[in-house]
């Protein structure tokens, strides 16, 4: 029985050179093939599971990316951060932007390691790009306005209104403005909110209209809106984030740009009444404190619970 078992592993060791072997040659599908039959042996390490994952994906199989994280997920073997970031980064080579947003806005809401939840937001903010540069580039045509009915825009998915929306305030068409207005006070997706804003802002709608957000009420006349661009999250307080970040943890720029730009979309037209310096030592604390960092920074309280307040209106 000792002789089987020395044999075993010495066989278990050899597959284990040869998967190291084809994988660092870029043999991938050889490496799939020899990996499944060890997987069979053995439960793999996880090492060997990375690169099961990136061999797959360089072989263009996503859908096996996916089956296989889900059914590591599902059986509880661990290193679930690890198979859930090979999961979100299958879909969006596969540019299911959509359902990566997804994932990540109930990630969000679980108990997960503060480095993961960067790597989560990470990905979210890497799809949310995505998708609007898509939309940017969707020719006139595709994008020529329509007339919809209130039921029909609120049955649309949000990211089909987002792009409807997109398209509205591309060509400047009018017809919708009744229809938008009249969308507004029932629509509880504050992105899709800003973009409807936006939208009576492009075509100078003079109609005073009352907003709820982040739980203010606020009456804006929409052709007096700002740009998205002039919210202070856009401007000052990113640039002074930004510099901060490229300086100490530059491996998060991505995530902690996201965190800003999406708390700008979702706010918009409610800005923080705090100054420029106020909210960049708050973003800055939160990060921080994110990564267990240690840091000086002296923070208004009241700072740190608006900021908290917009994380958790955003799930």
């Amino acid at each position: 029985m000792k002789d089987k078992i020395v044999s075993h592993r010495r066989f278990l060791q050899k597959m284990e050179r040869d998967l190291d072997h084809d994988f660092s040659n870029g043999e991938y599908s050889t490496f799939i093939s020899k990996f499944k039959m060890y997987a069979e042996q053995q439960v793999p390490d996880i090492s060997f599971m990375e690169k099961f994952y990136e061999s797959l994906s360089n072989e263009d199989r996503h859908d096996e990316v996916m089956e296989y994280a889900l059914l590591q997920m599902n059986e509880g073997v661990g290193n679930y951060d690890v198979h859930m970031h090979h999961l979100l980064k299958s879909l969006l080579k596969q540019e299911r932007y959509f359902e990566v947003i997804e994932f990540s806005d109930h990630l969000m809401e679980e108990d997960i390691p503060q480095r993961f939840r960067i790597d989560v937001a990470a990905f979210r903010h890497e799809a949310k790009r995505a998708m609007d540069k898509k939309m940017a580039q969707v020719n006139e045509p595709e994008t020529e306005a329509r007339v919809v009915s209130i039921s029909e825009f609120e049955q649309m998915p949000d990211f089909e209104k987002m792009e409807f929306l997109r398209g509205l305030i591309e060509s400047l068409d009018v017809y919708n403005k009744d229809m938008i207005r009249k969308a507004v006070p029932a629509e509880h997706n504050y992105t899709c909110l800003t973009f409807m804003l936006l939208y009576l802002r492009a075509i100078e709608d003079q109609e005073p209209i009352n907003v709820l957000k982040i739980g203010q009420e606020i009456e804006v006349v929409p052709a007096e809106l700002p740009e998205l661009e002039e919210s202070p999250l856009f401007n000052n307080v990113r640039q002074l984030v930004m510099e901060e970040v490229e300086n100490r943890i530059p491996e998060f720029r991505d995530a902690a740009e996201g965190m800003l730009m999406s708390h700008a979309v979702h706010c918009y037209p409610v800005f923080p009444s705090f100054d420029d310096e106020a909210l960049y030592r708050g973003y800055m604390s939160e990060l921080y404190d994110m990564l267990n960092l240690d840091h000086d920074l002296e923070t208004d309280e009241a700072v740190i619970d608006w900021i908290r307040q917009v994380e958790q209106s955003m799930a």
